[in-house]
C-alpha cells in the first residue's frame, strides 16, 4: 500500500484502467479523494475535435484559426485533465515550486495512456529554456516521463529568449516567434517517423504548433499531440 504523494493518505488499490494492468510495474501514487478532484477529459462528449476544449462547435475558435494557419496539418491534440483548480494548484506546486517527487503523482495514468503509443511513435517532449533550466533546475515534462518510465528522445531545443509563456495573455501567446530547432543528430529517427509531441499544459496551442511546424520540414509519417492537463 502506497500513500498519496498529494495529501499524504494511505492509498487504497481500485480496479481502474491504469491500475489494473499496470499496479505490478509501479504503485498508485494518488489517492481516490484527490483524484475525485479532477475532471478527465474522456468524460467530457462536448468538446473540440482538434484540442479537446469543451466547445459546442466541432471546432474551437483557436482551432479554426490555426487551421488557417495550418491547412495542411491535420492536427489532433489529446490530454488527460482539463485544467481546473486542483491541476492549478498541482502545477504551482510541482513546476513553480520545484516539488520534484509531484512528477510521480500522475505516473500511473501516463504510463496507461503513453505506454502503448511509445512502442508506435517517437515520443518527444517540449524543451524548456536554458533559463528556465536554470531557474528550476529540471525539464517538468521530461520528469513526468521519468516517472512513469516512457522512452522519449530530447530531439527540440528551446532557443527563445523571451518572456516565459506563463507570463503572457492570450494574444501575446499566440504572437510568440519560433523557439524551437532540432537538433541535427536527431534528423534520421524524426524522418519518416510517427511523432508524439508531449507537454505538461495545452493553453492557446501555440508552444505544441511550433514545435509541429519544426517537425513538419523533416518529413515525419505523422505528427500527434498531448499533454497532461488541457
Amino acid at each position: 500500500m502506497s500513500v498519496c504523494l498529494w495529501c499524504l493518505e494511505k492509498v487504497e488499490d481500485s480496479l481502474s484502467f491504469a491500475n489494473l494492468f499496470y499496479r505490478n510495474v509501479m504503485p498508485r501514487q494518488m489517492c481516490d479523494h484527490c483524484y475525485s478532484q479532477l475532471k478527465p477529459v474522456s468524460k467530457e462528449t462536448v468538446k473540440c475535435a482538434g484540442c479537446e476544449k469543451m466547445s459546442e462547435d466541432d471546432l474551437c475558435l483557436d482551432c479554426r484559426k490555426w487551421k488557417k494557419t495550418y491547412p495542411e496539418y491535420d492536427f489532433k491534440h489529446r490530454s488527460l485533465f482539463y485544467y481546473n483548480e486542483f491541476a492549478k494548484a498541482y502545477m504551482k506546486k510541482y513546476k513553480v515550486m520545484g516539488d520534484c517527487e509531484l512528477s510521480s503523482l500522475f505516473a500511473l495514468e501516463l504510463k496507461a495512456h503513453l505506454g502503448p503509443l511509445s512502442k508506435q511513435s517517437r515520443i518527444i517532449p517540449i524543451p524548456i529554456s536554458q533559463g528556465s533550466k536554470q531557474t528550476r533546475g529540471f525539464n517538468q515534462v521530461e520528469l513526468l516521463l521519468d516517472s512513469a518510465e516512457i522512452p522519449y528522445i530530447r530531439a527540440l531545443e528551446n532557443v527563445g529568449q523571451g518572456e516565459k509563456q506563463s507570463k503572457k495573455n492570450k494574444a501575446d501567446r499566440m504572437e510568440t516567434q519560433q523557439p524551437f530547432i532540432l537538433e541535427t543528430e536527431m534528423e534520421s529517427l524524426v524522418t519518416g517517423a510517427s511523432v508524439l509531441l508531449v507537454d505538461d499544459l495545452y493553453t492557446t496551442g501555440r508552444t505544441l504548433f511550433h514545435a509541429a511546424d519544426v517537425l513538419k520540414q523533416y518529413s515525419p509519417k505523422r505528427i500527434e499531440t498531448f499533454s497532461l492537463f488541457r
